[in-house]
């Protein structure tokens, strides 16, 4: 009877978690868009022959957009639809991580709200891409592996093997999943982890058939798929393990301090949980090790470390009776809305700013990813559009990372070839911008200050836009007579305009 009552409050706690998870992200559905987004939009628009084609050359498989085109045509195109379909499976996601372990005992419930109170998991719950997709993924071929494992009918087996090939055909980090869920195999399992090589087989083998040739000469042959990605270092790996835990690390000395009131019950750490933190630990080493030869580890990419992390944590829910992961998500919520709140470096901001002060003569010049997302709110701009470097307009997804040399020299003819008032929507802090504020300043732009001025770039890749009026003429230019024996050097002006 106890039992039951047990496995009650344990579906009880799951739901909760899922409906807490959707109520702290609805609100920031209609958020302003991001370069990614407005891609995923573009790409799930496209017909059916047209987008396969479009997405062999994109650095994702297409299992996420192909689902996105189904769902869009259901809710409706635009960025909120986008964004709900992300924060559905996060919802699917959370209640998947209570079904890992096996007793409510173990805390299984809880595994939902440490999975919901990842920062990781809520970065990307509304996040108009397939990464909440990837980490259902990741849960289902955890479950039915692990129960096919138990012995527990050979469904299991096909679910294994069918979220394999879905995982596989969502995202390439999918991989270092299936590493870290064998080690876990191996640690729970020993010897009968051999039993996994039939399914996994099975959705490797459905994969490569759709895919694997594609994702081939996507790793291989295409270096600018993942040029955006900077090299690896200790700090920011560092950085990326601590995003996953920190809400639960905050959330420490409140549960000590409330342990003393609270009725707490037996809990063990049962070995499923042990093998989840080795697991969570390894689907973060690996990216960073492979990145000392090939920089690929970027923290959305690390969700699938999240599950991991849910359930090894999971019995403290229940040692804490409850306090810790529920200290752990309100945390994450007030850290959700703090950071969205009073942001002005938007790209729906700067789209206003631009419809209000630009005109047909101007020249807006984006710099970065930032161009997508500012037409999305600016639909119809009248001024001349123009982007540095200009192969980004290549991929939204791809800033490139051309030698500096190679930028200054682009940056200079696009000073000397622009006319009319300019607006730059630039990142102060990266390279490139700096370059072309440099030539823009050495070619005689001359600033009049800045429309938005923000501390950082953030997620909308831009914290300036900038105006500068047009160089003088000949005509007008004080600085344009011949100078007098002995004169200073002449200013820019002239150096911009003189014969050359």
């Amino acid at each position: 009877m106890e039992w039951m009552v047990d496995t009650k409050r344990g579906a009880w706690i799951v739901v909760a978690a899922t409906l807490l998870l959707a109520a702290a992200l609805a609100p920031f559905l209609e958020a302003p868009s991001l370069s990614d987004e407005v891609f995923s939009l573009e790409a799930a628009a496209k017909p059916w022959p047209e987008m396969w084609q479009f997405l062999r050359q994109d650095v994702h498989p297409p299992l996420y957009y192909l689902l996105l085109k189904a769902w869009l045509r259901l809710a409706g195109p635009g960025l909120a639809a986008l964004r709900a379909f992300s924060l559905l499976w996060a919802c699917v996601a959370a209640a998947l991580a209570g079904l890992v372990l096996r007793q409510p005992a173990q805390g299984s419930g809880w595994a939902s709200w440490f999975f919901a109170a990842n920062g990781v998991v809520l970065m990307m719950a509304g996040y108009g891409r397939m990464y909440t997709l990837l980490a259902v993924w990741c849960l289902l071929a955890w479950i039915g592996s692990a129960r096919w494992l138990r012995g527990e009918g050979s469904a299991w087996a096909w679910v294994a093997a069918a979220s394999v090939a879905a995982g596989l055909c969502t995202q390439h980090f999918f991989w270092l999943f299936l590493a870290g869920l064998a080690a876990w195999a191996v640690f729970v399992h020993r010897r009968t982890a051999v039993r996994l090589a039939a399914p996994w087989a099975a959705g490797i083998m459905a994969w490569a058939l759709l895919w694997g040739r594609t994702a081939w000469e996507q790793v291989t042959n295409r270096p600018n798929h993942l040029a955006w990605v900077p090299p690896v270092d200790f700090g920011s790996w560092a950085l990326i393990c601590a995003t996953h835990v920190v809400f639960v690390a905050a959330a420490l000395p409140v549960a000590l301090a409330a342990m003393g009131w609270v009725r707490r019950r037996p809990v063990s750490w049962p070995s499923e949980a042990r093998a989840a933190a080795v697991a969570a630990f390894l689907t973060l080493a690996l990216p960073g090790l492979i990145s000392i030869w090939k920089p690929v580890l970027n923290p959305r990419f690390t969700i699938i470390a999240a599950p991991f992390f849910a359930v090894a944590l999971a019995p403290l829910g229940r040692a804490t009776a409850g306090v810790l992961p529920a200290t752990a998500l309100a945390f994450a919520g007030i850290w959700l809305w703090w950071a969205q709140a009073g942001q002005k470096c938007t790209s729906a901001e700067a789209a206003r700013q631009l419809a209000m002060r630009a005109s047909a003569q101007d020249t807006v010049l984006f710099c970065r990813m930032t161009r997508k997302p500012i037409e999305y709110h600016w639909p119809t701009p009248q001024p001349q559009r123009r982007s540095f470097p200009a192969e980004i307009d290549a991929h939204p997804g791809y800033e490139g990372r051309q030698p500096e040399a190679e930028l200054r020299r682009e940056a200079r003819q696009l000073a000397h070839s622009l006319t009319g008032r300019l607006f730059v929507v630039a990142d102060s802090s990266r390279l490139p911008s700096r370059i072309l504020l440099t030539a823009l300043q050495e070619a005689g732009w001359r600033p009049r200050g800045a429309i938005l001025a923000c501390a950082v770039a953030g997620k909308h890749y831009f914290d300036r836009l900038l105006v500068f009026e047009a160089p003088p003429t000949r005509a007008g230019s004080p600085s344009a007579a011949p100078p007098a024996p002995g004169s200073p050097p002449p200013g820019p002006d002239v150096r911009a305009y003189a014969p050359r």
